[in-house]
């Protein structure tokens, strides 16, 4: 009853988040939006804003990061965050697993610690959001058991998200984690004796999920129809069967031949030739691959017929805005940011870091005040939200979520399907289809999964913060409370902080009550962190932690 309670609180309480709420519903008593603040003479934006920018462009504020942002501004801090070097993971997993005995957990443990204390925040999250699109997973056996080689394919993410969109489909088409999750690796030409056929995988995926998606689009996401109303579709079996061609003659790096049996898991796969179809293919909007050619020139034509094609820039760009700022843009932004996709000013399309200017600075992005921008967050952007603001680490050096997975069944890179945890088109059933909206992260929030959640907050709030050598164990992520401590007999202030820093100022008055007559009576008697552990654990559970206006 209680876990049931809890599921219908979150779908109520994130209807204003997600664009809007059933008309034939009673609606809640409103929220006041926050007032706007005045922006201090000597600074370029408010505490407010800056936190505002930080939840959508990294994986968390932290005290120095808010006061920087407000000090530099967005503009200026996007500026230094494009111009930070790469923080790769798979030389810390490298220098911290040397050895033989490295499991998929030990990349986990990477990825905590590279997203929650890496310099170029702005990449780590880009480079998270777009894994959710350019999907492998250690679902898959063979990529469960090569850590480094799906370590590899996150930094190739990493390593592209400032650069050509054009580049980044290349660097993904090649490499062996995707070769191997999407069957291109070891995809052969015909071959009638063997009865050996192209694989298709790959080729669908590539369109689908992608680059152009099923239907054509407008500049502004909105579907192409036909005279009769019906979705325009941007490819069919015939396109299909040509990329899968196209595809054909690629395997592992530094082979003797095909059959070779070495293995690279990291290197860009390599073609050979003898098993590469050489044959005509027919690609979108009937794009001729000559004869003749070799594999690397139709992998070319191919990924420059796709890159090309008008759908990539709303397609991708309006999911880049769904996993950082807002499940349901509006045909206005989508179509602003697929104009800088197209263009970015200087005659170049595809430049990713135009796109995320774009999607980070347009004015849905930047009103603090708006009520029909937001989304609920991802599980794991919660809890990094929490490591960030709490420094959270393991008394080992570690960070002590590597099994985040098994606890709330969510982990990088770790996704049932190729179609990620969640669709950018899912719709939660009731007030929030009826609505016309849509609610991606919806789709793994159940009754479960929400108790899931909340046990793991327990354990990071409260649990890990427990005193004494003997209760808590070296390799558990502790968040640490320490700059919680001065502002503990002041609850207006400790609020005010907790305010800012885990909820962009949203929190209501009837909220701030509730918690401050819960501060006073942890009060009598109880030791300072038990009062602290207890106000962050029913924060970081509640609906409103769960939404990112």
């Amino acid at each position: 009853m209680f876990t049931r309670f809890i599921f219908c609180f979150f779908l109520v309480a994130l209807l204003p988040a997600c664009g809007g709420e059933d008309a034939a519903t009673p609606a809640p008593e409103p929220t006041p939006s926050p007032q706007p603040q005045p922006t201090p003479p000597d600074r370029a934006m408010t505490d407010q804003e800056a936190v505002r920018l930080l939840l959508q462009a990294s994986f968390g504020p932290t005290d120095g990061s808010v006061e920087n942002v407000a000090e530099i501004g967005a503009e200026a801090w996007l500026e230094a965050q494009f111009a930070s070097p790469v923080t790769e993971h798979l030389p810390l997993l490298n220098s911290t697993f040397p050895g033989d005995e490295i499991y998929s957990h030990h990349w986990v443990e990477i990825w905590w610690q590279r997203s929650i204390y890496a310099d170029d925040q702005l990449r780590q999250r880009v480079a998270f959001s777009l894994s959710q699109i350019f999907v492998v997973s250690t679902k898959d056996a063979r990529l469960l058991v090569d850590p480094r080689g799906v370590t590899s394919y996150y930094d190739t993410l990493l390593t592209h998200s400032f650069g050509n969109f054009r580049d980044l489909l290349e660097a993904v088409t090649l490499h062996p984690m995707m070769g191997m999750y999407l069957s291109m690796l070891g995809n052969e030409k015909p071959d009638a004796e063997r009865n050996i056929r192209p694989d298709e995988n790959f080729a669908r995926e590539v369109m689908q999920l992608f680059t152009i998606g099923l239907v054509e689009l407008n500049q502004d996401g909105s579907v192409v129809t036909d005279s009769q109303g019906n979705p325009v579709a941007t490819y069919d079996q015939e396109t299909i069967k040509g990329f899968a061609h196209v595809f054909t003659g690629w395997h592992y790096a530094g082979r003797a031949s095909w059959w070779d049996d070495n293995y690279d898991g990291q290197s860009p796969m390599e073609p050979y030739e003898a098993f590469h179809d050489r044959g005509e293919k027919i690609l979108l909007n009937g794009t001729v691959v000559p004869a003749g050619q070799n594999a690397r020139a139709d992998l070319a034509m191919a990924l420059d017929n796709l890159f090309n094609h008008p759908n990539v820039g709303p397609f991708i760009g309006k999911q880049l805005i769904q996993r950082l700022v807002t499940s349901n843009p509006s045909a206005g932004y989508v179509s602003r940011v697929a104009a800088a996709f197209n263009d970015n000013g200087e005659g170049v399309r595809g430049d990713m870091r135009a796109v995320i200017e774009a999607i980070l600075l347009d004015d849905e992005a930047r009103d603090i005040n708006s009520t029909s921008t937001g989304k609920l967050r991802n599980p794991l952007l919660r809890i990094a939200h929490v490591m960030r603001v709490f420094q959270s680490r393991a008394r080992d050096g570690g960070m002590g979520h590597e099994f985040v997975g098994l606890n709330i069944g969510v982990a990088p890179l770790d996704s049932p399907s190729v179609f990620n945890f969640y669709r950018p088109d899912y719709s939660a059933p009731g007030a929030i289809r009826e609505a016309g909206l849509v609610s991606p992260e919806f789709q793994i929030t159940n009754e479960i999964s929400i108790t899931r959640y909340v046990n793991y907050m327990f354990y990071m709030a409260w649990f890990n913060n427990l005193r004494g050598d003997d209760i808590v164990e070296d390799d558990a992520g502790i968040v640490n409370f320490d700059q919680l401590a001065a502002l503990s007999d002041d609850h207006d202030a400790l609020l005010d902080y907790l305010n800012l820093m885990l909820m962009d100022g949203q929190m209501n008055d009837t909220m701030r009550t509730v918690l401050m007559d819960a501060l006073d009576y942890w009060s009598q008697g109880e030791a300072d962190w038990v009062k602290l552990a207890n106000v962050v654990y029913l924060i970081t559970i509640s609906p409103q932690f769960a939404a990112q206006q």
